[in-house]
């Protein structure tokens, strides 16, 4: 597409189309319930786009000429997201009928997930954002209120509170760029690594928030994926299998032991093979207990469905401890400030009245 504003609409209507995705899969699955082809269902959808706007007509265009060959999930690559993918690619495999089952089962859940994407944004971004407040604050102290004060008395006379404050913004003031930079460089490593690393030192971190965050969330992903992919009738096996075209390398690296753990031992007892740190303890508990049930596959999906709203409430009391952390940690950078400032105001007037009384 050459043209820069096609692009653009394009773009436009495929964001949409992601937001509303539930009830497309409602609409989708409810024509293939009734044999409609799934090729005439999107050229009409096309039809309708030409007469809404041009990013839904380009849209829709594309998706057209994506499912020429019966692919749903070729259709809507870009649009959804990986994990959507995969069980839809998987659920083609058996037909309309599995594939209308498994799009209904998709649109009652496609709600709860996006709440849990919700979740995860919100608790990144209030820390973000109070640790940037906390970083202008103590910026425009070290700039502009601390050398007022060391022009009217010498730091060599502050008291030790006032003289640690004056460490603090000398470094700012001659080293900030520096030190700004180096954050910002540490925050793009960790963002980089976060689906890349792997090895025992990944493993240990995982246990610990921020990893533990990312993943609780990737390892209640798998799970749902997977049990919607076994609720379709994919066995365990494949659906490890196709979860790994799709997942970045750190959980590929964990797919291939949990694979490999089947093949070994732990074949008998499913759940044991999870024990890698892809999922939270508690999470690998539930899955253990699924495997020795007398219907595990039913067990797992159900441990799929409900694993949403429980991640939703994990993120939510892990959000609120680190928000806990980080408003001590404001309040203490809050009172070092305070405190040291006006430490060394006191300090300054006494030396002024020495000084006024000396005359």
């Amino acid at each position: 597409m050459t043209n820069p504003l096609d692009w653009l609409l394009l773009r436009a209507a495929a964001r949409r189309l992601r937001r509303r995705r539930g009830d497309f899969y409602y609409d989708l699955a409810s024509a293939l319930e009734d044999r409609v082809p799934l090729y005439t269902i999107l050229r009409k959808l096309e039809a309708r786009a030409r007469r809404r706007s041009r990013g839904d007509q380009l849209l829709y265009r594309r998706m057209l000429r994506a499912a020429m060959g019966g692919s749903l999930a070729r259709a809507l690559h870009g649009v959804v997201p990986p994990t959507e993918l995969l069980m839809i690619d998987a659920l083609q495999g058996g037909g309309d009928d599995r594939l209308s089952q498994g799009l209904h089962f998709l649109s009652g859940t496609v709600e709860k997930v996006d709440g849990m994407f919700r979740a995860v944004r919100k608790a990144v971004a209030y820390p973000l954002l109070l640790l940037g407040a906390m970083t202008g604050i103590l910026v425009a102290f070290s700039l502009h209120a601390v050398p007022v004060l060391a022009d009217l008395i010498a730091p060599e006379r502050w008291p030790p509170l006032g003289r640690a404050l004056y460490a603090v913004a000398w470094t700012i003031r001659h080293h900030g760029l520096m030190l700004g930079a180096a954050v910002l460089g540490a925050g793009g490593l960790f963002v980089w690594c976060l689906p890349r690393w792997q090895g025992r030192a990944r493993r240990w971190l995982d246990r610990h928030p921020p990893f533990s965050l990312y993943r609780d969330f990737s390892g209640a992903m798998l799970v749902i994926s997977l049990s919607s992919l076994m609720r379709a009738g994919v066995s365990l096996r494949a659906s490890l299998e196709r979860a790994g075209r799709f997942s970045a390398p750190w959980m590929r690296w964990h797919l291939r032991q949990i694979l490999s753990r089947l093949s070994g031992r732990e074949s008998a007892q499913f759940g044991r093979a999870f024990a890698t740190g892809v999922l939270n303890p508690r999470m690998e508990e539930r899955v253990e207990d699924a495997a020795e049930r007398r219907d595990p596959v039913a067990a797992f999906v159900r441990i799929g469905i409900g694993s949403i709203d429980r991640l939703q409430l994990g993120i939510a009391d892990s959000a609120a401890r680190l928000n806990g952390l980080l408003m001590v940690a404001a309040a203490m950078l809050l009172l070092f400030l305070l405190g040291g400032f006006l430490a060394t105001v006191m300090e300054a007037q006494s030396s002024l009245q020495s000084d006024m009384g000396g005359l």
